[in-house]
């Protein structure tokens, strides 16, 4: 699978794509779609988000990219949560320019957020590669003709 992202400008969300969804040990902790497996606390107060396991098959694949082409599209709610995974990120992904992370409010505006990307740093649309784990987000990335694939596709 690691030849489908070869030469291509790929967008990665975070949660759930570059590391672990689950926090306390919980998926579901706020039962609130908008927060995820956060609560508004640990938004805003907790260094959650440090404590997240990278995962290996994510951090293989990224490490073999051209660090060029690499991009983060990822939700966050707080100013406290995009420190962290800033942080996290460089930690965890050293290899991602901070000027190619984009946090956004909206999950759901990703794929419009990839187009205007694409057309920013002047990127042909077919050379475009989204990977994230909600697949409502992939159907309508697909639907706007962003090649698009979840993280279990790159699985050994």
């Amino acid at each position: 699978m690691l030849d489908k992202l070869k030469d291509k400008y790929v967008f990665f969300d975070i949660d759930g794509t570059l590391s672990e969804y689950r926090y306390d040990d919980m998926i579901y902790m706020s039962r609130n779609p908008e927060l995820g497996c956060q609560r508004l606390d640990d938004f805003l107060f907790s260094d959650l988000f440090e404590k997240a396991r990278p995962l290996k098959t994510m951090q293989r694949i990224v490490e073999k990219l051209n660090p060029d082409n690499i991009f983060i599209v990822g939700a966050a709610v707080t100013n406290n949560e995009i420190n962290q995974k800033y942080s996290w990120l460089a930690k965890h992904y050293p290899n991602i320019k901070k000027d190619h992370i984009f946090f956004i409010s909206s999950t759901m505006m990703k794929p419009e957020v990839i187009m205007e990307c694409c057309k920013h740093f002047h990127i042909l649309l077919e050379d475009a590669v989204f990977v994230d784990d909600r697949l409502d987000v992939l159907r309508k990335a697909e639907e706007m003709c962003i090649k698009s694939y979840h993280p279990s596709s790159f699985m050994p």
